[in-house]
């Protein structure tokens, strides 16, 4: 549509790109965080069976049952009161302070969540605009996603270099940033969660989840590349 200037067909392009890039990151995250295969992949690596003494069958129990919790299948204040076995002995997995922590885990997943359906909503809309009166505009449509996702894999780029400078600092920074007390600040030698997710486990993730995400900005980037190259043959 002629009486559309160009900049506002690469501006809309742009929101588009952030909001798949977004879907792209969500993705990222919930892959490894809600997937069993990496729970039981860390568990080895880091020998957790012996550390909490607890048998495969009720670790794996416990973890799917945490997952179902943060995917918010289970009650926000008490679906995470269950019981299992820990040395022979019967109790309840989850303390106190450790069930208060996940309930801001919970919180923080529910906003995740919000954020994916605000993020889809405006992508269809962002490709509806470009059906509508774009057809003969894609090419604008692939310099905005281009240009979002170089822009997304430099700030990304520059973030992990930042942490992998001082691991430790970035990790308590994130906690103080999305975490508005010390709940997450717990003791190896009383909690259990501590234990099956430690430090290591951490370092894992966010490489895993670093990892998915500037793959998949590099696909987002070559289909763009090769898209516009297309239409504008």
């Amino acid at each position: 549509m002629k009486s559309i200037p160009k900049p506002i067909f690469v501006a809309i392009g742009i929101i588009g790109g952030l909001c798949l890039i977004t879907l792209l990151l969500y993705f990222a995250v919930i892959v490894p965080s809600f997937g069993m295969w990496f729970y039981s992949w860390q568990y080895n690596v880091n020998d957790t069976y012996n550390v909490v003494n607890m048998t495969h069958d009720d670790l794996h129990e416990v973890t799917r049952h945490m997952i179902r919790y943060m995917q918010g299948h289970l009650d926000r204040d008490y679906g995470l009161q269950i019981i299992t076995t820990v040395g022979g002995q019967p109790r309840y997995f989850f303390s106190d302070i450790e069930i208060r922590h996940m309930v801001d885990v919970y919180d923080l997943f529910a906003i995740g969540f919000i954020i994916r359906n605000v993020a889809t909503i405006a992508l269809l809309l962002c490709t509806a605009f470009f059906a509508i009166f774009g057809r003969d505009r894609l090419h604008q449509l692939f310099v905005g996603l281009q240009i979002a996702s170089v822009a997304v894999f430099a700030t990304l780029a520059t973030t992990a270099l930042l942490i992998a400078i001082n691991w430790h600092r970035a990790f308590v920074i994130f906690h103080e940033i999305f975490f508005d007390n010390d709940y997450w600040i717990l003791d190896r030698r009383v909690d259990l969660l501590i234990n099956i997710v430690p430090y290591d486990f951490f370092i894992t993730l966010s490489t895993v989840i670093g990892g998915f995400f500037a793959a998949g900005l590099a696909i987002i980037f070559g289909a763009s590349a090769l898209l516009k190259r297309r239409v504008s043959d």
